[in-house]
């Protein structure tokens, strides 16, 4: 193991703040901003890209500071100086998930575009299952999160949508992702056996007492989760281009 002398520990935000929220990141910010890197020495980045690949390899249960120093080969007093406690680094190993995201540039069709960014947050979010129920630990206001934000709503105002409701369209549409993710995480992506012994349970249920329910057996364990994102998404886009036209048509109207 190499040897790293540790450093001071990262400066609590406060009483009562509570990582991942507002105020918390905002005290991580001021001190990221004074803080100078050392030569050679251990960054927050390296820490984040371990603790991602852990938890990808053997879960999250397994995300703790002894466990993280060990794969790293550092004493794990040495990782207080990047991150305060395993909820620290719970909140910055989530961000560092979020700069996988490419983002792509809605050009001349916001929905295309918007539809793009949708499905490349979901690839993202999927190919981490682990962390996936993470997301929720507190409010994504790292810097690659606000930098998927600033990419998104400048995309949106640029093609003309007003500010409140852009802000409502990012969030939108950031928020069906998030919830199809986590649920396919917590085990509602069913696989093929699984669907099949679901619709035995519903075809065997009374006509009498869920008539609905076991006429629609089939159709009920029909889709999956890919073929559920796809309907769900299409239908928000057909929605929010709905809105979008009606915007444009008060405009012309104006």
């Amino acid at each position: 193991m190499a040897s790293e002398t540790p450093a001071s520990p990262v400066p609590a935000a406060g009483p009562g703040t509570e990582p991942g929220s507002p105020s918390w990141w905002q005290a991580r910010y001021a001190e990221r901003a004074r803080r100078r890197p050392r030569q050679g020495g251990l960054t927050l980045e390296r820490i984040t890209a371990a603790a991602l690949e852990l938890a990808d390899r053997e879960g999250t249960d397994a995300l703790t500071m002894r466990r993280l120093g060990d794969v790293l080969q550092v004493r794990h007093t040495s990782l207080y100086r990047h991150v305060a406690s395993r909820e620290e680094l719970v909140i910055e190993t989530v961000d560092h998930v979020l700069g996988e995201i490419r983002l792509p540039v809605l050009g001349g069709d916001w929905r295309s575009g918007l539809e793009a960014g949708a499905r490349e947050f979901r690839r993202v979010l999927l190919a981490h299952p682990a962390v996936v129920p993470l997301l929720t630990a507190g409010q994504l206001l790292g810097p690659n999160a606000l930098r998927a934000r600033e990419h998104a709503l400048g995309q949106l105002l640029g093609q003309g949508w007003p500010p409140r409701t852009a802000v409502h369209v990012y969030l939108t549409v950031t928020h069906f992702v998030i919830g199809s993710a986590v649920l396919d995480a917590g085990g509602a992506a069913r696989t093929p056996a699984q669907r099949a012994a679901m619709t035995d349970l519903f075809a065997s249920l009374s006509p009498r007492t869920h008539p609905v329910v076991h006429r629609n057996a089939e159709l009920l364990n029909s889709l999956d989760s890919d073929e559920e994102f796809d309907f769900g998404l299409a239908t928000l886009l057909h929605g929010l281009s709905r809105l979008h036209e009606t915007h444009d048509e008060k405009e012309d109207g104006a």
